[in-house]
């Protein structure tokens, strides 16, 4: 168990520092399109959407990388004065939240995901980008953040029966 705590850990360590290029070629996207319309006249139609399917990669695959760092919001403030068993029990109960809603995420993007490769959907704009990739990346990155609170379950179990933060 421990040895997949590690392998997960690190492979969402290293999935972080990989996806931050996918925010500089959107940059450079956006840096194109705005030179092309604004200095050359000559605006494209693929800039916008291109830029926004990208970031949705970003957003949806960033949820494990953060999830790992605790870089969403709680309520630090009393949070951080609780006992670290008391934590691990404020965590376990609120696992029952993150659960479903992960588990839904999955389920209906899944569906969503099925539903958007069997008609090969595209955008509605000019472009007529793929679409269905994205909707596939929903139900891929929502399993990588169940994946990562199951861990985070196990963890806190250990830290709420013996009082001390489970090591690996």
């Amino acid at each position: 168990m421990k040895a997949w705590f590690r392998a997960y850990d690190s492979f969402l360590d290293r999935l972080g520092p990989v996806l931050r290029y996918l925010v500089i070629v959107a940059m450079f996207i956006i840096t194109w399109e705005t030179i092309s319309r604004y200095l050359f006249n000559a605006p494209t139609i693929w800039a916008h959407g291109t830029s926004e399917l990208i970031m949705a990669c970003y957003y949806l695959l960033g949820g494990a990388y953060i999830l790992r760092h605790g870089g969403h919001i709680k309520m630090d403030v009393i949070y951080r004065r609780l006992p670290l068993r008391t934590r691990a029990i404020v965590d376990l109960f609120n696992a029952m939240f993150f659960f479903l809603f992960c588990v839904v995420l999955v389920w209906k993007g899944a569906e969503l995901a099925w539903g958007s490769l069997m008609i090969l959907e595209t955008t509605e704009s000019p472009f007529l980008a793929p679409l269905y990739p994205v909707k596939m990346i929903l139900p891929i990155s929502a399993f990588l953040m169940l994946l990562w609170g199951l861990g985070k379950f196990i963890r806190d179990l250990v830290t709420a029966t013996t009082g001390r933060p489970y090591e690996y």
